[in-house]
């Protein structure tokens, strides 16, 4: 019961709380289109003829666990894939509470519309994952195996996305820990995609991969186009309510500091760029960065008492503006539209069981 009631004295209930509303009401959840596809993948591998082509199977963590569960149910599988989507969350808010006042406004960045709108995805579990390395690295309290180990899940899980935030994180820490951490970095990203690579042959995958995709014919060229044409929703599409803070940086923190995050903005823009799906890469990119700068704010910036002023602007911005998102067009809703959406999918699922009881 203490353990409880000790949870009050930080922001984890009334985070869980924000997390689900934001997710499930404001931005109101839902599953990727090609999940019926990525479903199929399930029979493709126990039949031994992998015909999917898609780049996406490079990441297989929602594979591994269908395997081991045995799913032959699409229903079923996408009712594994919300309630992991839903524990992903709650471990993140869980993992957040090192930042203490701050945590909350974390959960006014990008990442959760990207988490919210692309239920199928890994991107859900690539966020959990770099927050549990963002509270260890960034506290200085980590061991050498601890991190190669969630660096190697990250890695699984998605390597593109873990290639980058390695850098982000070499970018953002100090020198001495810098000398810490990239073993691990180097250890866990060549296992990683060794073991990818395995995965992928053992499967006989035979379709283009992330890195062959991007080197099609005007992928960059357009991927470029897109993001230089649309630069501020970008950005904010990767910030929303904590771009407030990220413009205090300059008159807030050290220049060091600020040096440090504005070259890791870069960095994220610049891969950004390679990416037709913009704004869902960049708003996973920066969420070392916002953790970072609000970790700072919480260690080095006295705002005498006006941290309510902060939130306040902060939540009236991301509120007011709303969400605008680059992903082939600008949108200020989910993409996915073209299967079933969540709320029905669970309408119909809790009819199906409840049938008997109904009639």
């Amino acid at each position: 019961m203490k353990k409880i009631l000790g949870k009050f004295k930080n922001n984890f209930y009334i985070d869980t709380l924000l997390i689900v509303f934001l997710s499930h009401v404001f931005y109101k959840i839902t599953f990727i289109d090609s999940l019926q596809g990525d479903f199929s993948l399930l029979a493709q591998i126990r039949n031994g003829e992998v015909t999917s082509k898609s780049f996406f199977v490079e990441s297989p963590t929602y594979t591994f666990i269908g395997l081991l569960l045995g799913l032959e149910d699409f229903d079923t599988y996408r009712m594994v894939i919300y309630i992991a989507t839903v524990a992903c969350l709650i471990m993140i808010v869980f993992n957040l509470q090192f930042l203490e006042k701050y945590s909350t406004l974390f959960l006014f960045s990008g990442w959760l519309v990207t988490s919210s709108w692309f239920v199928g995805y890994v991107d859900v579990i690539s966020v959990l994952i770099i927050t549990i390395i963002s509270k260890n690295i960034f506290q200085s309290n980590f061991s050498f195996l601890k991190i190669s180990f969630y660096l190697f899940l990250l890695s699984i899980n998605h390597n593109a996305i873990s290639f980058v935030v390695c850098i982000v994180f070499l970018i953002l820490v100090k020198y001495e820990t810098k000398k810490k951490i990239l073993p691990a970095i180097f250890i866990s990203q060549i296992l990683g995609n060794l073991s990818i690579q395995y995965y992928l042959k053992f499967i006989g995958f035979e379709g283009r991969g992330r890195l062959r995709f991007v080197f099609n014919d005007n992928v960059i060229q357009n991927s470029i186009n897109f993001l230089s044409e649309n630069l501020i929703i970008v950005l904010w599409s990767g910030f929303l309510g904590t771009s407030f803070l990220i413009l205090l940086v300059a008159n807030t923190l050290s220049w060091s500091q600020t040096r440090s995050i504005f070259i890791s903005v870069l960095i994220a823009l610049f891969f950004t760029s390679i990416a037709l799906d913009t704004s869902r890469i960049f708003s996973l990119l920066v969420t070392p960065i916002i953790i970072f700068t609000l970790h700072k704010y919480k260690n080095l910036v006295n705002f005498q008492n006006k941290l309510g002023v902060i939130y306040s602007s902060s939540i009236l911005l991301h509120f007011v503006i709303g969400v605008y998102y680059f992903y082939g067009s600008i949108l200020t809703e989910s993409p996915m539209s073209n299967s079933e959406n969540f709320y029905n999918f669970i309408s119909r699922v809790v009819n199906s069981l409840m049938s008997n009881i109904w009639s």
